[in-house]
């Protein structure tokens, strides 16, 4: 046992014995706890067996670490809240190379919202309804709406999503402008200036007299023109258009 003391004090040995004497020459489990290992000593082989001396040795390997969401994470404390959205909490910014984000779906490293005010994904995880909430519409997006589960959602669904999505964009820039309004002179006024002009020939009056019309021919046109693509599309797609 000379040389299992010596690479005891540089390696870290502890001898386990079944028999409660001090003899070491019963059997016996070392476990040496080894340092890094280099990429030649990776492929070393990972049980030695000795027939004669009847003594097995077996290599145990440093786990790798797989990708995880933050909250799983075992090098970083993960503190939990329902929903703290304002900043991280506690060490929830710390990532290692292989955290993703909960709401994103991607490595940590790439969310832009990972440390965002109002947002911080980083306190996201899978015990609160409401950072649940937030994936199913990050992931599902506007079919978030229909409750179907992310294993249903094919491309046809995600087609007739990303055609409502762009529609209720548009819809909405035409409506704001429908609310606003379009300024109109009218086609003949009082001049009260001095001196006074005939009816529609000064300018100061005529835009204090401008009359606001409201055309809604423009969403009219905008809604048929989006009807119309939906009978087009297939019976999935056409769907999710009708119904959203």
């Amino acid at each position: 046992m000379g040389p299992v003391q010596e690479d005891a004090r540089e390696e870290s040995v502890i001898l386990i014995s079944d028999d409660e004497s001090e003899s070491p020459t019963g059997n016996s489990v070392v476990l040496v706890e080894l340092l890094e290992k280099s990429i030649a000593e990776e492929n070393k082989t990972e049980e030695v067996v000795d027939e004669e001396s009847q003594l097995v040795v077996t290599f145990c390997k440093q786990g790798k670490v797989m990708p995880h969401a933050r909250y799983d994470c075992m090098i970083h404390p993960f503190e939990r809240a329902e929903c703290e959205t304002c900043s991280p909490l506690e060490n929830n910014a710390s990532i290692c190379d292989q955290c993703y984000c909960y709401i994103c779906d991607k490595l940590a490293s790439e969310c832009r919202d990972w440390t965002a005010p109002s947002h911080s994904h980083c306190n996201a995880h899978n015990k609160s309804k409401f950072w649940k909430d937030q994936r199913d519409v990050a992931l599902a997006g506007i079919l978030v709406m229909f409750n179907f589960e992310l294993t249903d959602i094919d491309a046809d669904l995600r087609h007739g999503g990303s055609l409502l999505v762009k529609f209720v964009h548009e819809l909405a820039v035409e409506y704001n402008k429908y609310l606003v309004g379009e300024r109109v002179p009218p086609n003949s006024h009082e001049c009260f200036c001095v001196p006074k002009r005939r009816p529609g020939q000064c300018n100061i009056c005529r835009q204090r007299h401008m009359e606001v019309m409201y055309r809604y021919s423009d969403i009219f046109e905008l809604v048929t023109a989006f009807l119309n693509q939906a009978e087009k599309e297939n019976p999935k797609a056409a769907a999710i258009m009708l119904l959203g």
